[in-house]
């Protein structure tokens, strides 16, 4: 039997994105909607397999670390040995650069980060007062096993397009608090926002309205979204740079820390300012981006050709 609170917009963490990518590229990512750093091993995240409502330790993965204020956390399964000894097939390169945790490194003891489309998920919190885990939010609906995945059309188990099968799901940024109760059903669309499979450029930043609930007092962590990443020579090898602040320079460094050379221009007409980067020239390899705001705040990603 599960139980659950409710928690209150943008006062209890949440799932943000969904990663159901190729092979064994999985990801979640949780956002701390919150004005205050999160202890994370109070958290756990849960798959709820082929329809089961049993929770087993095997299917669940605890966290570990501090989530800070309008941050993200992004778990990957963790299959990174690329000489596949001991391992199946690994997460490719750049999704393994997204991850802040690896889950599931053993997988006879735990499934929690092995999902594939007919798996709820969920992200539960302690509950200090009772010794037990609760969810926070609740991805699909536990106890119900859709054939393939769930999907936009109803009875939304399989009737229409897949939205939990080979795709990359983004929550919507008007979602300000996780679903706490197990659903009557889980109809997709009107929380999340359907991308193509094997997308990771949006792991590491969420969009959220919360932001605009924040204490006057909370200083924001700038942040910076490079796409597409890898970047390829196709559209001339341009890539392009979302940040939430106008750079007033920007520096290229490559794995050695040494200064590579890169043209690029800014144009901040809208709210999201878009910096275009030049690669067509550029080496194969991983490089690391540092965005200067006027204030003297410096922001890197990391961008791999």
């Amino acid at each position: 039997m599960l139980s659950g609170f409710v928690s209150a917009q943008c006062n209890e963490l949440f799932i943000s994105e969904y990663v159901e990518g190729s092979r064994n590229n999985k990801a979640l990512e949780i956002y701390n909607p919150t004005d205050k750093p999160v202890d994370l091993s109070q958290y756990r995240v849960t798959r709820w397999q082929n329809g089961s409502a049993a929770w087993t330790a095997q299917m669940s993965d605890a966290l570990s670390g501090t989530l800070q204020p309008k941050d993200v956390v992004v778990l990957v399964l963790d299959r990174r040995d690329t000489t596949k000894i001991g391992q199946d097939t690994p997460v490719v390169l750049s999704l393994r650069l997204k991850a802040d945790l690896f889950l599931s490194k053993d997988y006879n003891t735990s499934f929690s980060m092995s999902f594939n489309g007919d798996d709820a998920m969920s992200l539960d919190k302690l509950n200090t007062t009772t010794s037990k885990f609760v969810p926070v939010d609740i991805f699909g609906k536990i106890g119900e096993r859709p054939s393939p995945a769930w999907s936009d059309k109803a009875p939304y188990t399989g009737t229409g397009t897949w939205y939990t099968l080979d795709k990359t799901l983004i929550r919507k940024d008007s979602v300000m608090s996780g679903v706490t109760k197990n659903p009557l059903e889980f109809n997709p669309t009107k929380e999340w926002e359907l991308n193509p499979r094997d997308q990771f450029d949006s792991l590491g930043y969420h969009k959220c309205l919360c932001e605009k609930t924040a204490s006057t007092k909370l200083i924001q962590k700038h942040k910076v979204v490079l796409f597409p990443n890898p970047t390829q020579n196709a559209n001339n090898g341009i890539v392009t740079a979302i940040t939430d602040f106008v750079p007033v320079a920007m520096i290229c460094k490559n794995m050695q820390g040494a200064d590579v050379a890169l043209h690029y221009s800014i144009n901040s007409s809208s709210m999201m300012v878009q910096t275009q980067i030049a690669t067509a020239e550029l080496a194969a390899g991983v490089y690391t981006l540092e965005f200067i705001s006027a204030s003297g705040e410096r922001v890197s990603t990391r961008l791999i050709k």
